[in-house]
């Protein structure tokens, strides 16, 4: 029985039908721990999306002139992935949030009107939707696939409302949730913060969104409960704020982890979760030197993990994948030539297979 959990998923590598291509691979996560560390090991996902017709990298987005932006950064340091082709988004479209499950929701502007919808670029399929409530300021959108049969997501908008008060100490985050089986907004919770306290940064794992404060907090909502809730960050990071700078937040191996530079000069260190908020310091490792770095790569600046040996890093004119530990190497996606900068990063996985992005019947 040892032997047969500590086996290779063959069966995620071989898999005869790429259409259940990420239904199956989540699945082989939850076989045994074996599998899970292998999927998320450096050289696993680039030969999977080669032999499943899958893609998986990042979107990167820029707003010129008012007009957004977009292409699509593949790990080989092209904007496909095998022959596997994406959609380019029209110039009206932000991107609001992503998911590793095919499809993006996005902001579209026709006239003076804005409209949600969502997205599976690969299969060229686009969906609108409600709007929410939009008098409310949008402080951060997130997107969450529930079920593939049928084909079921969640869209979460954090909108803050002011405090009417004179003496605005305090103003109110607002959580509100689209399902796509009621097609409805709804709110569902209301955190109140300090009026100093701000969302700087905001990342999605295991179906739980998070959101980094700028006073060294993490507010996050668990989707399962539909609550809000907020937690510090490690004592230790909190205590030498000013020393641990960039800090950020990443999905790492599935859950949170923060990221920051640390007091030894150009290092950057990673710590994750042990589940959803609790810090181990033992876990802490440093993974990125960018001072090394910035003898291959101007201005190099973490923006997320594209696996647990892989970095992906913004450059000037270019985005990098970086794999590091033993045997560092470099994949570089030059910029369109639309794009001037990164603004936004947002990770996407897909396959090739339609989906019903209307209601859920």
């Amino acid at each position: 029985m040892g032997s047969q959990e500590s086996s290779p998923p063959t069966t995620c590598i071989r898999h005869s039908n790429p259409l259940k291509s990420l239904e199956t691979l989540d699945t082989c996560k939850l076989v045994c721990k074996g599998w899970e560390d292998m999927i998320y090991e450096s050289s696993f996902m680039p030969v999977y999306c080669r032999r499943s017709r899958m893609l998986s990298g990042f979107f990167i987005q820029d707003m010129i002139d008012n007009k957004f932006f977009s292409m699509f950064a593949a790990i080989d340091g092209s904007t496909t992935s095998s022959d596997v082709s994406i959609a380019r988004l029209p110039d009206d479209m932000k991107i609001l949030a992503s998911c590793n499950h095919g499809i993006l929701c996005c902001l579209r502007r026709s006239r003076k009107n804005y409209r949600y919808c969502v997205c599976k670029p690969t299969t060229q399929q686009w969906q609108s939707l409600p709007n929410p409530k939009l008098r409310y300021e949008t402080v951060s959108v997130a997107v969450m696939v529930l079920g593939s049969d049928p084909f079921r997501y969640k869209i979460v908008r954090i909108s803050r409302q002011d405090n009417k008060e004179p003496m605005k100490e305090y103003y109110t985050y607002r959580c509100e949730i689209f399902d796509s089986k009621t097609w409805r907004w709804r709110e569902v919770e209301r955190i109140r913060v300090r009026y100093t306290e701000l969302i700087i940064d905001s990342v999605t794992a295991n179906n739980v969104v998070y959101w980094l404060t700028n006073e060294d907090n993490v507010i996050a909502f668990h989707e399962a409960d539909e609550l809000l809730y907020k937690f510090s960050l490690p004592e230790k990071v909190v205590q030498k704020s000013d020393v641990y700078k960039c800090k950020r937040l990443v999905e790492y191996k599935g859950r949170l982890g923060l990221t920051f530079l640390t007091e030894e000069a150009g290092k950057i260190a990673l710590w994750p979760t042990k589940g959803m908020t609790e810090w181990r310091e033992e876990e802490m490792v440093l993974v990125i030197d960018t001072e090394n770095l910035e003898k291959h790569v101007q201005y190099p600046c973490l923006a997320g993990f594209y696996n647990s040996g892989i970095a992906f890093l913004k450059g000037f004119q270019e985005v990098v994948f970086y794999r590091f530990g033993d045997g560092d190497s470099l994949s570089r996606v030059e910029l369109d030539h639309r794009l001037r900068d990164v603004r936004d990063v947002f990770q996407f996985r897909s396959d090739l297979e339609p989906v019903r992005l209307g209601r859920v019947s």
